[in-house]
């Protein structure tokens, strides 16, 4: 999978998580989503998603989507 096409799915997968794992909606500040939760459901259910090429690792880039979408970019 390519680094866009990866991305792409990321942030639809992103609301399917949080559906499955019945997490708050739209991010409201007061609750912290687990990017590692996340990458262990995104890699046993989708891991053809987390098998794209970047720098430093897809995991890293991956993380960084997750906490823009997640609205957590401060943790950066």
């Amino acid at each position: 999978m390519k680094k866009g096409e990866a991305e792409a799915a990321i942030s639809h997968l992103v609301d399917k998580w949080v559906e499955q794992a019945k997490e708050p909606w739209p991010p409201d500040g007061l609750h912290h989503y687990s990017f590692g939760t996340f990458w262990t459901w995104l890699h046993d259910n989708y891991h053809q998603c987390t098998q794209f090429r970047a720098v430093p690792n897809a995991r890293y880039i991956a993380e960084m989507w997750f906490d823009r979408l997640t609205k957590q970019t401060w943790r950066n």
